[in-house]
């Protein structure tokens, strides 16, 4: 599970010196710490961790050329099956993306889809069909202390890259440059916790 955001907040103070707050309050660090926040939702979708993944199923009405409920916390479509309303698992049949769709007569299925100004958009088909989308995701970025992170062990990165923004919004480039450095070399740590599965024995390969 992790770790609410006060926690981080502690430990960014701790970075600037500055444990008891008199100069760095949660106000004046919430926005740094947001910014550090998107930077490793972008950091751990580069490493295909499956914390930055989610799953959607919608029901396609005939001709129907879009998700009319797309999930909101999308940012952009994997890879889509197709399957008849109700169908088994075993019967989902992978999409093929095209860009641009391409000019065919609808049939019985979907067939094609495509990433088009952000809207996941399909030739349509003359029967309705259930379609299972694999996508990249939004992790909600904290607003108050109060809310939880939404990375196992993000901390490790989110608290010195704070501090670093902080820094540098002071002028202090060297101690940006140290706390930046601290944070790029935990990142594999933090991948490492997000990736959907419990480390291994000591001494023994990670399998991707």
């Amino acid at each position: 599970m992790s770790v609410a955001t006060s926690v981080v907040l502690a430990t960014v103070r701790t970075f600037l010196n500055d444990d008891a707050a008199a100069n760095w309050t949660d106000a004046a660090l919430m926005p740094k710490l947001q910014q550090a926040h998107r930077e490793l939702q972008v950091k751990l979708r580069r490493a295909a961790a499956p914390v930055m993944k989610g799953t959607y199923i919608e029901t396609i009405p005939a001709s129907g050329t879009a998700f009319s409920t797309p999930p909101v916390d999308l940012i952009a479509p994997i890879q889509l099956w197709e399957n008849a309303p109700a169908g088994p698992l075993a019967n989902y049949q992978l999409m093929t993306e095209s860009d641009p769709l391409p000019n065919v007569a609808q049939v019985a299925t979907l067939v094609w889809w495509a990433w088009v100004n952000e809207v996941v958009t399909f030739i349509g088909s003359s029967a309705s069909r259930m379609v299972k989308m694999v996508y990249w995701k939004r992790i909600t970025v904290p607003q108050a202390n109060t809310d939880l992170i939404g990375f196992i062990d993000g901390e490790l990165y989110l608290a010195p890259r704070t501090a670093a923004i902080a820094y540098g919004s002071t002028g202090d480039g060297n101690s940006m440059g140290v706390l930046a450095g601290l944070a790029d070399a935990s990142l594999s740590e933090v991948i490492l916790s997000n990736r959907g599965r419990a480390p291994q024995a000591q001494n023994q390969s990670q399998k991707p």
